[in-house]
């Protein structure tokens, strides 16, 4: 995905209600397409080896 850096990133502190914000809709697409809500990402694989000849 990309290439890692030697850094450390800090958090900006007026942020944090924005950082809480975006976390909690990461949780949600994790819940949904991560733990089994639904089987979205499996049909997707089953389309791409099909679609390479599979």
């Amino acid at each position: 995905m990309g290439k890692l850096k030697d850094e450390i990133v800090y958090p900006i502190p007026e942020n944090q209600a924005v950082y809480e914000q975006l976390y909690a809709e990461y949780t949600t697409l994790y819940d949904y397409f991560g733990r089994g809500e639904n089987d979205v990402m499996k049909r997707l694989k089953k389309i791409r080896h099909r679609a390479k000849g599979g």
